[in-house]
């Protein structure tokens, strides 16, 4: 069945929710609520992502999701996941419980992030992610398929070669990552041709603005939520291994009908 990650930004300048849950308390407070509608992985992160994102020291990102990563081993037993680029980061953390590592630079930026990974046995998530959108624009594709396939074959083999698992990595195609709507539609539209290049896939669609190409009235972060459910059921009903958001209460109920929907056809 499809897993849920559950989004955790302890950053002032997130997309969808910066500054929500920068505070210790809020943070604490959204991980029980995410814990309590099932949730699989909690996925946490110190430094935004978005179109035209900073860098953050690796110190700062220590700092930031120590009290955070502290609270959820003393109190739950639930994998964790680091949104980070940063090998250091997850130097720090390699015995604190941490299952999965997030990278949106698939080990671009960092590269000792292989090497890590390898040593750490963590489970590994490599976005597709052009420099145009660290650079805040949106790069022009020939053809946004055959720039994944080669993208992430050799990232795939780069991984092997260090000693990371196969059956550890998991591709993110990089919805809303440097990509145009077209391009972005294009994705979803070729769920199968993803899972050819390789089996294990994240989808990150929750909350991304391409979904107002999808009707016509996606004005406001409610409106995106029809939106998220829609792409949120057409990737469980593909099997998508993992599905990245920031709503698991609704998502948790939308992966489970597919479920119930597939095992009676």
């Amino acid at each position: 069945m499809t897993k849920i990650i559950g989004i955790l930004n302890l950053t002032l300048d997130s997309f969808s929710d910066g500054g929500l849950y920068y505070d210790l308390n809020s943070a604490k407070q959204h991980i029980t609520e995410m814990i309590d509608h099932g949730v699989d992985v909690i996925d946490i992160g110190a430094e935004s992502t978005r179109s035209g994102f900073s860098d953050v020291s690796h110190v700062d990102q220590i700092n930031t999701l120590e009290p955070v990563i502290d609270f959820i081993n003393k109190n739950f037993d639930i994998p964790i996941s680091i949104d980070t680029r940063s090998s250091e980061v997850v130097k720090k953390f390699k015995n604190n419980n941490i299952s999965f590592v997030n990278d949106v630079s698939s080990g671009i930026s960092d590269k000792k992030m292989f090497e890590c990974l390898a040593e750490s046995g963590c489970n590994y998530i490599m976005t597709h992610m052009p420099e145009e959108h660290k650079k805040g624009s949106v790069k022009k594709f020939k053809d946004i398929l055959s720039e994944l396939d080669a993208f992430f074959s050799e990232r795939v083999t780069s991984c092997i070669k260090a000693g990371i698992e196969k059956e550890k990595i998991i591709i993110d195609p990089g919805i809303g990552f440097g990509k145009c709507g077209d391009d972005n539609l294009k994705i979803m539209k070729n769920i199968d041709y993803l899972l050819n290049i390789h089996p294990n896939i994240c989808m990150g669609t929750s909350n991304k603005r391409f979904s107002s190409n999808l009707f016509e009235g996606v004005e406001t972060k409610n409106d995106l939520k029809v939106a998220n459910l829609a792409s949120f059921a057409l990737c469980a009903l593909k099997s998508v291994t993992y599905l990245r958001v920031h709503d698991v209460g609704v998502t948790k109920d939308t992966v489970l009908i597919v479920e119930k929907s597939k095992s009676v056809m």
